[in-house]
């Protein structure tokens, strides 16, 4: 893996992403909105990296999409966290409470990164394979006699 080949969008994300898994998995992330905030993270390098680990495999999305539903999707989950947790941050604050604010903080950076890099490719989902139930291309059909 080449770092210097990310865009700046992906190298955001990626920072993003670590920050959310390690503010997760060693801060002990609260509740399932926590654990699902770091499968996310994990699906935001999934996206990052794929292209260069496997050039010939394609992803189910666009680039920027992808990382808007990932990203978007784990900074609104922290948030959750961080409202439903927000008593016991406040009241008693540890290192668990730090890592947990790491993560919350690294979601958003996610999120960030997605949003930016889905307004650079034009703010269109692209979501699932391209073929199919569309419109069918005009003129003849291949192979047909041209007339």
């Amino acid at each position: 893996m080449d770092f210097s080949k990310l865009s700046s969008n992906d190298k955001l994300a990626t920072y993003g992403a670590v920050a959310t898994i390690i503010g997760g998995v060693i801060g002990y992330a609260y509740g399932i909105a926590g654990l699902l905030a770091v499968l996310a993270a994990i699906g935001v390098l999934a996206v990052v990296f794929m292209p260069q680990m496997s050039p010939t495999t394609s992803l189910p999305g666009s680039h920027g999409s992808l990382l808007l539903l990932l990203g978007g999707g784990a900074a609104i989950l922290m948030i959750l966290a961080l409202l439903v947790g927000s008593s016991l941050v406040f009241f008693a604050f540890g290192f668990r409470d730090l890592l947990f604010l790491v993560a919350v903080a690294g979601s958003l950076v996610m999120g960030w990164a997605g949003w930016q890099a889905f307004q650079a490719e034009g703010g269109k989902f692209q979501i699932g394979s391209g073929g199919g139930g569309g419109t069918p291309p005009a003129g003849p059909p291949p192979g047909a006699p041209p007339g």
